[in-house]
């Protein structure tokens, strides 16, 4: 961020604070910029800059920025046409004028939204290597993975290939198959809130854009456009879908834990051992019981949602390349794969003795508590023989004094 106000400033940094997603560096000067940028330029993911500084007033930080292949907003209390299409040619991703608090709002929701399209990938379909090019250049500049297709064939080879492309920008004038039925091809196999679709098109009658979306497309743009509208109706699409998204996952979540909940793991779960006994892959599923915590719960009633929290983040942060879930009121479950069961079971061991470090501050003085595992370690065994396994190593656990890992 550089900017030579100390008010947006001291605005920017709270606003970057509260959002928590990305760290900044601030500079008031040209000067500053260049130390900042040094001899690392790829270490920035985008940059948002002030147009009139006291050792640059004509713009020359944006060039300094361009030219270190930062994407760049500009952000300045002057609206001027003229400079403004000329900053576009020259590549700024966004230009926006400091009028009041929602401008510098504006500027750091966008800058969210260039870090989180890193990680989204978009197929741009189009017969034409210039059209398809300059589809693919300004997806670029907002940071998007890019995957590029000349036609219906190659698009479905790289949604086969690449399963991870959540969005599909498609021509509708292509040889052999045209858009409207490359559309109806994905929608074969993928619904809208899975695969969002936008259609293109420089032709045709007015009653295109409603063909597209009675197809299965979510949106139409006409051709030519300018690099705003093709964002805007990118972004608004992006954000549609992720909008469900966290819909569908809020509904797979435990209300207090906010891990998965007992339904989506037992799907997930069926899925992944399928997976591993294709491959004869070893798996292995680890039952937690936290000890005594109905008696716990009963004393000290108003720690009990706060220790089934804090116990939770520890048990997803530490298995967070694999899938955990609550099972029941203390009972959480976790699915492990391509460990061996000395690995397991030495992960679960770790598990018990840093919850045994932890203490819980009462009213009544620091309380302790323990865990005791089942671990069913299998290359055959289905979930629910594998769940029964667990449930009894559990219960001889508790048998043997508690505070134990006990395997099949």
């Amino acid at each position: 961020m550089v900017e030579d106000s100390a008010l947006v400033l001291k605005v920017m940094r709270r606003l970057v604070q509260e959002v928590g997603e990305f760290e900044a560096d601030f500079a008031e000067t040209y000067a500053q910029a260049v130390s900042c940028i040094g001899n690392d330029p790829g270490r920035y993911f985008a940059a948002v800059v002030d147009l009139n500084l006291p050792d640059a007033p004509k713009g020359e930080v944006v060039e300094l920025v361009l030219e270190n292949k930062i994407p760049t907003l500009v952000l300045t209390a002057t609206y001027d046409e003229k400079k403004r299409d000329e900053l576009f040619k020259k590549g700024i991703v966004d230009y926006v004028i400091k009028e009041n608090r929602y401008s510098y709002g504006y500027a750091v929701k966008l800058m969210v939204r260039l870090f989180r399209n890193h990680e989204i990938k978009v197929l741009v379909v189009d017969d034409s290597k210039v059209a398809r090019k300059h589809a693919s250049k300004l997806l670029r500049k907002y940071l998007f993975k890019v995957v590029e297709a000349d036609g219906a064939k190659s698009a479905v080879k790289s949604l086969i290939e690449q399963p991870d492309i959540k969005l599909v920008i498609t021509d509708y004038h292509m040889p052999e198959v045209d858009g409207f039925e490359l559309v109806k091809m994905i929608r074969g196999k993928y619904d809208k809130q899975d695969l969002t679709i936008i259609g293109l098109s420089g032709e045709g009658g007015s009653g295109l854009s409603a063909k597209f979306i009675k197809n299965g497309a979510n949106d139409f743009l006409r051709k030519p456009f300018n690099q705003e509208e093709f964002y805007c109706r990118v972004i608004n699409n992006i954000e549609s879908m992720e909008a469900i998204e966290i819909i569908k996952d809020a509904a797979n979540r435990d209300y207090l834990t906010n891990l998965y909940n007992r339904q989506y793991f037992y799907l997930f779960a069926d899925k992944q051992i399928a997976s591993c006994q294709k491959i004869d892959q070893d798996y292995a599923l680890a039952i937690i019981e936290i000890d005594d915590f109905k008696e716990f719960n009963n004393v000290y009633s108003e720690y009990g949602d706060t220790v089934l929290i804090e116990f939770a983040k520890t048990l997803s942060q530490k298995f967070s390349t694999f899938i955990s879930a609550r099972l029941n009121g203390s009972q959480l479950v976790v699915l492990l794969w391509g460990m061996s069961l000395s690995e397991c079971e030495l992960q679960m061991n770790d598990l018990r003795e840093r919850v045994k470090l932890c203490n819980i501050e009462t009213t009544h003085g620091d309380q302790y508590l323990s865990v005791s595992v089942g671990l069913s370690y299998s290359q055959q065994d289905g979930l629910r023989q594998m769940l029964e396994n667990c449930d009894s190593l559990i219960s001889r656990a508790q048998e043997a004094g508690k505070d134990l890992v006990l395997y099949d």
